[in-house]
């Protein structure tokens, strides 16, 4: 009976969570980074159309590689989604962007099958593999950046499926693996340079001593080959899927790494707990503060209880020989995974954007300590008295249900979630949506009640509005244009009224419209009770805004 539920389960679960994104993507606004992703591909789409000689057409403004300064951002989705763009004959914004909502949700809904097998292997039981995913689906923030961030999402994935592979490998070291997981670090490494952490990982654990790792004794020169198939595959995989490198591989890859480890292009402002910080000079706190505060209550608790077991296997049981036994030796590749990246970011005083989105890609490796951690509790807890067991199930049931209610009313915009950690009045003390996503509802929601052909947009904060426009219908853009900052709001007039935007990012005192006579409030959205942007349309002459 348990064989015929096997695999039901597994496609009704799966099949759940595609419907869900199949439903969902033509729902989110547009982000602040989708844009210059999209031209990114069509610059290197060019530079790859040159180089081998294919008959393409694109726009006379599209730079040289050489004179893009963004050509060190790793390029290999977007320009396969430009790749299936251009086959599809996509050319309206709106036709684009919604696209690339889907693909990216496909790529996300790929990580979730290589975090159900990740699972199901380290816990030997596809159950755990199937809780694993839904527990992955239902984290919010990623949840969301599952349909817009092609960068960090992205990353994340194919960062979960150089794990996955890794994983098989360690289990059993045959030649085929090593090259498929050499290709799956090549993907990570073109998707982002921080891939490159993967393969001083992956060198350390097949040089580990042999005992329990491989079925029989394996000489020293065939692992040294194997070792030797995994660079090769890597090196010539990463140059091929990053055509920056195609030039100068070592040079334009060291040239990469180093700006993108310290990316002091991008020096603003982040607000964390109503602290102002610029993004160059961050306290060390600052992403632990951020993972604390925006993840499930339930998954920081049994990350530590995962982490306390871990420690004891290696420090009291192995003595330090974590290699003796697979399940730590995997932990142990795992938990490297986690705490490596976090650390180094404190150590290089790495510039980090707004939240922690970055470094999403840690973020499997701690869910699969996680599960560990209930793992060990759950038949711990059998062993002493099974009804201890089943109250543990209901409360982690019981949370996964409250997140799942949590993200359906939040609807679009799980990009802003924060656990009860966080403190209220949330605009005041963090950025909420830095990508800009409530503008698309609030720009609809401008167009249809107000039937003037040219509409006013300003922003009073880092609203990134303009942004928004290339996602509406292209009859609604056409009456909407940004207006100049050093404008006078004097510009209004029945026939052409002025919105202004407000969603507090960067906005010393919120609430300075408020206190305007010449504004009333338009629109407003709020998620859990708490504000994250405001609209306000111009009615008279007053102060102008500052």
């Amino acid at each position: 009976m348990r064989a015929k539920i096997k695999p039901f389960s597994i496609l009704f679960v799966f099949a759940i969570l595609l419907l869900t994104g199949l439903l969902s993507y033509q729902d989110y606004g547009i982000s602040t980074d989708e844009e210059a992703c999209h031209y990114r591909a069509v610059v290197t789409a060019k530079y790859v159309a040159d180089t081998v000689g294919l008959n393409a057409t694109f726009p006379d403004n599209i730079p040289a590689m050489a004179d893009y300064s963004d050509r060190d951002h790793g390029v290999l989705f977007d320009l396969a989604a430009y790749a299936l763009e251009r086959q599809l004959g996509l050319q309206d914004s709106r036709q684009i962007f919604i696209f690339k909502h889907l693909l990216t949700y496909l790529v996300f809904f790929a990580g979730l099958i290589a975090f159900y097998q990740l699972v199901t292997r380290r816990l030997r039981d596809w159950r755990w593999g199937l809780l694993g995913a839904v527990m992955l689906f239902l984290s919010p923030r990623l949840f969301a950046d599952a349909f817009y961030n092609a960068k960090d999402l992205v990353f994340m994935v194919t960062y979960l499926m150089a794990m996955n592979t890794a994983s098989s490998l360690f289990e059993k070291p045959t030649l085929g693996r090593t090259l498929i997981h050499g290709l799956a670090t090549a993907v990570a490494i073109a998707t982002r340079v921080m891939g490159i952490v993967l393969v001083p990982a992956t060198i350390f654990f097949l040089l580990l001593p042999q005992k329990r790792i491989y079925i029989a004794p394996e000489p020293w020169s065939r692992r040294a080959v194997r070792i030797a198939a995994y660079l090769t595959a890597t090196l010539a995989l990463t140059v091929l899927f990053w055509p920056m490198l195609w030039s100068s591989p070592l040079e334009n890859f060291a040239a990469a790494f180093q700006s993108l480890s310290r990316f002091e292009r991008w020096s603003k402002e982040v607000l964390l707990m109503g602290r102002s910080f610029l993004s160059t000079d961050l306290p060390w706190y600052f992403s632990l503060v951020w993972i604390t505060l925006t993840t499930p209550l339930v998954y920081l608790g049994l990350f530590l209880v995962g982490v306390a077991d871990w420690l004891h296997r290696v420090l009291v049981q192995q003595k330090l020989r974590f290699w003796h036994q697979s399940d730590t030796l995997a932990d142990t590749f795992f938990q490297a995974l986690f705490w490596g990246p976090l650390v180094s970011v404190v150590i290089f005083n790495s510039v980090l954007y707004d939240g922690w989105r970055q470094l999403y890609f840690i973020y499997p490796a701690f869910l699969i300590c996680a599960l560990t951690g209930l793992h060990m509790l759950f038949h711990l807890l059998k062993e002493k008295k099974r009804i201890w067991a089943f109250l543990l199930t209901v409360i982690v049931t019981i949370s996964l249900g409250s997140t799942a209610v949590w993200m359906v009313r939040a609807h679009p915009l799980q990009n802003v979630y924060f656990n009860s950690l966080a403190s209220s009045n949330w605009r005041s003390q963090y950025d909420l949506d830095y990508w800009g996503l409530a503008n698309r509802a609030a720009l609809e929601a401008i167009v249809a009640a107000d039937p003037s052909e040219k509409i006013l947009i300003a922003e009073i904060s880092a609203a990134s509005v303009s942004e928004s426009f290339r996602i509406l219908e292209p009859q609604d853009r056409t009456r909407l244009s940004m207006m100049d900052p050093s404008s006078s709001m004097a510009a209004a007039t029945p026939d052409q009224p002025i919105y202004v935007f407000n969603n507090y990012k960067r906005q010393k005192d919120p609430d300075i419209l408020d206190r305007d006579p010449a504004y009333t409030r338009f629109y407003e959205k709020k998620v859990a009770g708490e504000t994250i942007l405001t609209v306000y349309q111009w009615v008279g002459p007053s102060n102008e805004v500052k």
